[in-house]
């Protein structure tokens, strides 16, 4: 070969090479590099198909014919962006005047509904339609005041918000969403927002306003969907919208703030007692009373060993209590890697089955539904409000249901929980807190008006005013009826009146839920079984622990059982039938 072809031949070598590196760094940093790209594309490239259609009468011919074309929009792709917008005089807020639905398509339908009589049948199908995604930010607020002010149900509402958490990243406003996910602005101009909206005629402006919230959640939900199915940019799929579903559907009709809010910027985990029910409220109002939940960030798991007197293993434990068996003189130290303690004892059973194999594998430290292994929060698959009302032996060895999450999969499993608690509340008739019936005690308005009276007049008679005290008076010898005076003991006896009344109807949600369960609904392991297949299903968990079972108590009360360890009234209350069949 002549030197000529030689070099000839590095330099396409060479240029291979550049050639496989450039690609490399292309898909490497492919994010990075899109994004100055993006920031260069105009704004209105962003809906480029836009149309706004204004429908101002249930019977004008084009009502039909625009629901029906969003139907069809929603055959091929089954969300529509939606949102309302209202006014208010003299501090109350007026009916619904405006609603707002958008397909993928670019369709934006503009019901005024100030101006109809009432919601057309068609369009009252398509909102209580729960095959149908309604998107925003807080569309359950606006779901409510339909109901209340026309008395349509909306179905299936998802408030975006849940997706930027399951896709880690911050929850936001629309406004801010658009910005950071679409690179969009939205007018938010507070003059638009507090704008006329039952005006005979709406300005461009308004129409503007309206018309992109309700587009751009829906392009807020694709962008947060590609998001939650990541994969390469060669890949032009559709995305998997069965997948997907799945994923939210615990969300559905969820409010996003009722209880809750979001935080990815600690370690912690917030929860808020009185969360904003306004939308344009933040989510963490400053003074607002909160309760923060730390993580963990050191080894949970142990995986200490723990032996029979004849080296069958009984269990993994933590080092904590491998160290009481010692310090108890209980155990004796086997070995120091892995920590492991023989009992000096017999125990009162022994590892059998499925169940015994559970306890005896060693769990990992993250989280079941991510894997991260930086942080993490126990979650309870049973919330204790229920499982403090079981009976002892479903008490004990509830390690199965302690789950270990990351400090966002942690929330967003509490937040799924509200679905099951309301369903329970419901099936059970046990109201939750502020409800009729849960408040344990009541004031009784005419007593503590006696109380207030007695004490005050009591400790600062002299300072009150002759015409208040005549008052307070009165209200004395109107409740003492019997007393012609007010003296010294009358007051002491009317400043220790209690006013506060027993509630005969009290019930606390979850010593109701379980009452019911142990009584109606086949018995406390299928209240168990409920919340751990409802965990399977919201979060989807790719780490649990190997054994993992929703039957796990039924197998275990089964094996204690068998072996004479649980009283027959206990297996009644759980609901397990260890009776032999009958051939």
């Amino acid at each position: 070969m002549s030197k000529e072809s030689g070099v000839v031949g590095s330099k396409k070598w060479a240029i291979v090479a550049a050639g496989v590196g450039l690609v490399y760094v292309l898909v490497r940093h492919r994010q990075k590099l899109l994004i100055p790209l993006r920031r260069i594309w105009p704004t209105d490239s962003l809906l480029p198909h836009r149309r706004i259609e204004i429908i101002n009468s249930a019977q004008d011919p084009a009502t039909q014919w625009v629901i029906n074309e969003l139907k069809q929009h929603c055959q091929s792709f089954k969300v529509l962006g939606f949102d309302c917008e209202w006014i208010t005089v003299g501090g109350s807020r007026r009916p619904v005047a405006l609603l707002q639905l958008s397909s993928h398509r670019g369709l934006c339908a503009l019901f005024r509904l100030c101006h109809m009589k009432q919601i057309p049948k068609d369009l009252r199908e398509l909102l209580e339609d729960d095959a149908v995604i309604k998107v925003g930010v807080a569309p359950q607020e606006d779901a409510v005041k339909l109901s209340h002010d026309y008395g349509v149900g909306v179905a299936s509402t998802l408030d975006l918000r849940f997706l930027c958490v399951m896709a880690g990243h911050k929850p936001e406003g629309l406004g801010k969403l658009s910005q950071t996910h679409l690179n969009y602005t939205l007018d938010k101009n507070w003059r638009l927002a507090c704008s006329n909206w039952e005006a005979k005629q709406l300005e461009p402006a308004q129409l503007n306003y309206a018309a992109n919230d309700a587009l751009v959640a829906v392009a807020i939900y694709q962008k947060l969907s590609r998001d939650l199915e990541p994969r390469n940019f060669w890949d032009r799929r559709s995305l998997d919208a069965q997948k997907l579903h799945n994923k939210f559907e615990p969300f559905l009709d969820v409010d996003f703030t009722k209880g809750f809010s979001l935080s990815l910027t600690g370690n912690g985990v917030t929860r808020t007692k009185n969360a904003g029910a306004s939308k344009s409220k933040k989510l963490l109002p400053k003074k607002q009373p909160c309760r923060t939940m730390t993580t963990q960030s050191k080894t949970f798991y142990d995986n200490c060993l723990l032996q029979a007197p004849d080296g069958e293993l009984l269990c993994t434990i933590d080092r904590r209590k491998a160290s009481w068996y010692l310090d108890q003189n209980l155990g004796t130290r086997i070995s120091e890697e892995p920590f492991t303690v023989r009992l000096n004892f017999e125990p009162a059973g022994r590892a059998v089955g499925d169940v015994g194999r559970y306890y005896q594998t060693p769990k990992e430290n993250q989280c079941v539904v991510c894997g991260d292994r930086d942080a993490y929060i126990r979650k309870n698959v049973v919330p204790r409000e229920y499982r403090k009302h079981f009976p002892l032996v479903m008490k004990s060895h509830t390690s199965h249901d302690v789950l270990l999450l990351c400090p966002t999969c942690h929330q967003l499993s509490n937040i799924s929980d509200l679905r099951i608690r309301t369903k329970l509340a419901v099936q059970c008739e046990a109201p939750f807190k502020n409800g009729e019936g849960h408040e344990k005690y009541r004031i009784d308005p005419e007593l503590r008006r006696v109380q207030s009276a007695g004490n005050a007049l009591l400790q600062h008679g002299s300072k009150i005013p002759a015409a208040k005290v005549a008052e307070m008076r009165r209200t004395l010898l109107d409740f003492y009826a019997d007393q012609t005076e007010i003296t010294e003991e009358l007051l002491r006896q009317a400043a220790s009146v209690e006013y506060r009344v027993e509630n005969t109807d009290y019930c606390q949600h979850g010593e109701r839920v379980v009452e019911r369960y142990r009584q109606q609904f086949g018995g406390l392991v299928e209240l168990e079984r409920l919340w751990r297949e409802h965990f399977l299903h919201a979060m989807q968990p790719r780490f649990l622990p190997d054994l993992w079972n929703v039957n796990h108590n039924a197998d275990r009360l089964e094996v204690r059982a068998s072996e004479g360890r649980v009283d027959e009234a206990d297996l009644q209350v759980a609901g397990v039938d260890v009776r032999p069949k009958v051939e």
